[in-house]
């Protein structure tokens, strides 16, 4: 019984070393001006499917640690921070690929560098 698990964790092994890992691409750097409208992209490597995926939104603001905003998988699958303001809403298109976090009324305290992070379907209830 214990050879056969081995060799099973071994094939799971092998097929995970076959396949590239996921790389999630941003912009290097955007500009928005207060009261406009910012749509950020995490576009995922092309050899996965954006809609097997959730994708998790941090922001960092200068001098300060990183802060979970929000998770979006679908619109049945969310989650976000009770701190994230109303303003912070996430899509995908599926087209091109992609995690699209939105930020209206983009305000000073909106400043900072924003980070997108992948995983599997996650159930938040």
């Amino acid at each position: 019984m214990a050879l056969g698990f081995v060799v099973l964790l071994l094939v799971g092994m092998v097929e995970t070393a076959c396949r590239a890992n996921p790389v999630l691409t941003q912009p290097t750097f955007m500009l928005v001006l207060p009261g406009q409208t910012a749509r950020l992209s995490c576009t995922l490597s092309p050899q996965y499917n954006v809609s097997d995926f959730g994708i998790s939104w941090f922001q960092q603001r200068p001098g300060q640690n990183l802060t979970y905003l929000l998770y979006y998988n679908s619109e049945q699958e969310k989650h976000k921070a009770p701190k994230t303001p109303d303003r912070f809403s996430a899509t995908k298109d599926i087209a091109s690929n992609t995690c699209i976090l939105t930020i209206t009324s983009i305000c000073d305290e909106d400043s900072g560098n924003y980070y997108c992070s992948l995983s599997r379907a996650f159930n938040w209830f």
